[in-house]
């Protein structure tokens, strides 16, 4: 048995309490009928106390009711490995969709739980799923199921090697957030959405509107505003010395002005402030503090991206660009990252514990990002993936860049149709990959024993204590 929340055993100190009630047990006087009183003296009032335990069951009732308490507030489970009880493999759906999927794929289910396939639910817990509950009309409400890629790396966590697994899903591009993992079960992914629609929709990026056409194999997007002349953005630029990293934001302002066929100008700051001159954008990427006059350089409804100052921690992580979002975009490692003394503004980008990477602050001018890493490529691998570029675009392009659908300088939008046909239609690792690997099991709660275990001790020991107390009421 295991405890999903151990720090819930600290009503363990409840114990405390009958132990003490029962420990000061002041015992009430006899009532002695007589005929007179007249013989009777004066004396002084006597009371009795004992420090001894009377009822000792009803003390254990009592205290094995409050250690159960304990316990449901600890939620405590069982590790049950999967392949156990009979159950030939695992037959995944998302619960939500059943309906409309076992409809479609009737046939080859009911072949599946006929010999023997366990019916889960492909979500967070994979909780089994009763046929007869289910056949009911689809949810109509946006159901927001977790991410392929953690759904799928719980499993490899807790399902032995050559597990056999049939999941039925779609298979499309944005469902996922990342690249696939390499997994250790047997799994069978079988396409549920349809394979021939096309979508259409129109998106804001860099200042232009697009319209998009998404189908399985292809999204492409074409402009409505050719005509339009873009604005041109300003640049200022600090390395302090990282010229390295400065370089490589050299190289991707030159894409972006490509890209959007505006004039994108950049000056490199020589430690003296021009009252004059305003930039639109601030590049400080210096290992020293932020300079005033480099700030006061910057247009107040500008944008400014600095290197924070802090610790220096090696860390083996990675770096999610897009929290929250969808896509299916190359993994970027972190190899190192400052912390600091007060992470500032909201977060932006993430590492792997969910620590902000990029955040920004809107409440002082201009709106200040604020990175706690560096472009260098020892630090991270952004500056050599594809990302990079789309990254910054929101920082150079500010508003402009925010769209139906699109996420911070990335679309990731619902319509999208692009898919991968066969997608691990007969993937596994090999035993090499699962050696020395402990699988977890699957989780099965024992609430519900706990809970009945509580109540007929509850019932238990009011009955006894009113036993009790009749008892002493009628001498």
């Amino acid at each position: 048995m295991s405890l999903l929340y151990p720090i819930g055993l600290f009503a363990l100190a409840g114990l405390i309490i009958p132990l003490i009630i029962h420990l000061w047990n002041v015992k009430q006087g006899k009532t002695l009928k007589i005929g007179s009183i007249s013989l009777l003296g004066e004396a002084a009032p006597l009371s009795s106390r004992s420090y001894r335990i009377a009822d000792w069951l009803l003390l254990l009732l009592r205290l094995l009711l409050i250690i159960l308490l304990a316990f449901l507030l600890a939620e405590p489970y069982m590790r049950k490995e999967a392949g156990k009880g009979g159950q030939k493999g695992w037959l995944l759906m998302e619960k939500h969709r059943f309906s409309s999927t076992y409809r479609k794929q009737k046939k080859s289910i009911d072949s599946l739980l006929k010999t023997g396939y366990e019916l889960r639910n492909f979500d967070i817990g994979f909780l089994k799923i009763n046929l007869n509950d289910t056949l009911t009309k689809d949810s109509l409400s946006d159901h927001k199921t977790a991410s392929y890629l953690s759904l799928l790396t719980q499993l490899n966590e807790r399902l032995p090697t050559g597990f056999p697994v049939t999941l039925y899903a779609d298979q499309q591009l944005n469902k996922l957030t990342g690249a696939l993992p390499a997994v250790d079960f047997n799994l069978q992914w079988k396409e549920t959405g349809k394979t021939d629609t096309v979508r259409n929709w129109t998106t804001v990026s860099a200042g232009k509107t697009y319209e998009a056409t998404s189908s399985p194999s292809l999204t492409s997007y074409r402009s409505l505003d050719t005509a339009k002349e873009p604005a041109s953005v300003s640049v200022l630029l600090f390395n302090g010395g990282n010229t390295e990293d400065g370089n490589y934001v050299m190289a991707a302002l030159d894409a972006i002005a490509d890209f959007t066929k505006r004039k994108i100008e950049v000056k490199q700051w020589n430690n003296q402030y021009n009252s004059d001159l305003k930039y639109d954008i601030g590049f400080w990427l210096s290992d020293q503090p932020l300079a005033n006059n480099f700030l006061k350089n910057i247009n107040q409804a500008g944008r400014l991206f600095s290197y924070e100052t802090g610790k220096t921690v090696a860390v083996h992580s990675l770096i999610d660009l897009q929290p929250g979002k969808a896509g299916n975009e190359a993994i970027v490692a972190l190899n190192k990252r400052i912390v600091a003394p007060a992470e500032q503004g909201e977060s932006i980008w993430k590492d792997g514990f969910g620590r902000p990477v990029l955040s920004l602050e809107k409440e002082k001018s201009p709106d200040h990002y604020h990175f706690y890493s560096r472009l260098n490529p020892q630090w991270t691998t952004l500056v050599w993936s594809g990302q990079f570029v789309k990254a910054l675009m929101p920082i150079i392009l500010g508003n402009e860049n925010a769209g139906q659908g699109s996420g911070f300088g990335f679309e990731t939008h619902s319509e999208d149709q692009r898919r991968t046909a066969g997608l691990f239609s007969s993937k596994h690792a090999s035993a090499v990959q699962s050696a020395g690997m402990d699988k977890e099991g699957v989780q099965e709660p024992l609430n519900r024993f706990f809970w009945m275990l509580a109540l007929a001790i509850f019932l238990l020991e009011r009955v006894l204590s009113f036993s009790n107390k009749n008892k002493r009421n009628h001498g």
